[in-house]
């Protein structure tokens, strides 16, 4: 009677010491939504786990979630979808991921960050010279942020709204709509982190401001 005790203990042991030794990363320092009514794909990786067996990942809200084995290592990587904030405004927010091995119930979890890719401004419309709050998220973090007014092709004005803040890259800044005299109804905007205007920036997000001179 003494053995199977014996060996129960043992087994007992090693789960618990494979569940200290578990662990899961998120690879990014903030999963920015460029579309912020879809999760973008983020890079999880994990060690510890039971060779070949499934591994569960979900986040404590927000929907993110995947599947996938362990290896013969006992490793995994993959890439899941992250979670959606609960708005499409300018935003981020801390998550948890968990990872859940679906035999043995090992468990490892983390901490992870979440943005919109997004920019808004209250109110929302006015005279080019009215000063609002304008709110920024999912921007290079330490990096400052420009907007570049174009009519047509030619860029009219450029504003520098100063530095992004932390690895989700949020900032608010008090600014007028058009930053000197504007000449036109509508301009196209583009939001970056480059001086010079390029088309191709990254991260960037294009919108259609409308001036509104004439209220």
């Amino acid at each position: 009677m003494v053995a199977p005790v014996a060996v129960t203990l043992a087994c007992s042991g090693l789960a618990a010491a494979q569940a200290s030794a578990a662990t899961v990363t998120v690879g990014q320092p903030c999963v920015v939504n460029p579309n912020p009514a879809v999760g973008s794909p983020m890079t999880v990786t994990g060690a510890g786990f039971t060779p070949g067996d499934s591994i569960t990942l979900s986040s404590n809200r927000g929907g993110a979630y995947g599947q996938t084995p362990a290896d013969a290592t006992g490793r995994f990587t993959i890439n899941m979808p992250g979670p959606i904030l609960p708005t499409i405004n300018p935003a981020s927010a801390a998550f948890v991921l968990t990872a859940t091995d679906n035999t043995d119930g090992i468990t490892a979890s983390t901490p992870f960050a979440a943005a919109n890719l997004a920019v808004a401004t209250n109110p929302a419309q006015g005279k080019p010279s009215k000063r609002v709050t304008w709110s920024f998220s999912g921007f290079v973090g330490g990096a400052n942020i420009y907007a570049h007014y174009l009519h047509g092709k030619k860029v009219t004005a450029t504003a520098n709204f100063g530095r992004a803040q932390g690895p989700c890259g949020t900032l608010k800044k008090r600014a007028v709509f058009y930053p000197g005299k504007a000449k036109y109804d509508v301009y196209k905007v583009q939001v970056d982190d480059s001086r010079r205007y390029l088309a191709t920036s990254l991260p960037r997000l294009v919108a259609t401001l409308r001036t509104h001179i004439h209220l």
